[in-house]
Order: structure tokens, then sequence, then C-alpha cells
């Protein structure tokens, strides 16, 4: 009986971290949390007006369909590719996505 409890316990474990470990890939635009799709700096382009509300604090998001998802890791990377469509590739640690990998899109 408790062989049996054990090898349900282990089988659930190693099922659970097989699901955690997945990648997840997203599609959308690459901004940031204060402004997320309304940019409010004048006279600046999407992509400027995210490197400086980043460079005041705020954090990366790719917005989906009016949903920010925030991100963590290659933020040279992010601020290359800020304003536009992007394919992001990562982990979910928590509510961010730890990026594996981030292109542009068309």
């Amino acid at each position: 009986m408790k062989l049996k409890l054990f090898v349900a316990l282990a089988v659930l474990l190693i099922s659970g971290l097989s699901v955690a470990a997945s990648p997840t890939t997203i599609t959308g635009i690459l901004t940031d949390d204060m402004c997320t799709r309304k940019h409010m700096v004048p006279g600046k382009s999407n992509a400027d007006c995210v490197r400086d509300c980043v460079k005041h604090g705020a954090k990366y998001v790719v917005v989906v369909e009016g949903k920010p998802t925030p991100l963590s890791g290659k933020q040279e990377q992010l601020s290359e590719l800020a304003g536009k469509k992007v394919n992001v590739t990562g982990e979910m640690k928590g509510k961010a996505l730890a990026i594996s990998s981030l292109e542009l899109t068309q």
C-alpha cells in the first residue's frame, strides 16, 4: 500500500515538473507596463517612449489582446525591439516570462 502511494506521488511530481518547465511562446507588441498601448510622450515614437519609460522605472511587457505579460532577461535586445511586434519564447517564472528567445515578427 505504501509503495503504491509512493509511486503515485512520484508520478504526480514528475508530471508536474515537466509541465512547469515547458516553454511558452507569445506574439504581441513589445512595450512597457506604464503606457502599454497608449504612449504618453508627445513628439516621440512608440519605441522611444517605451525606452524612456523603462529608463524611469517601467518594466518591459508584451501586450497580447490587451493583456500585458511581464518579461525578464535580455534587456539590450528588448530595447532594440521596443514598440515592435515580437515572438517571445521562455518559461513562466511567477507572473513574468523569462526570455529564452526573442525575435521580430511580420
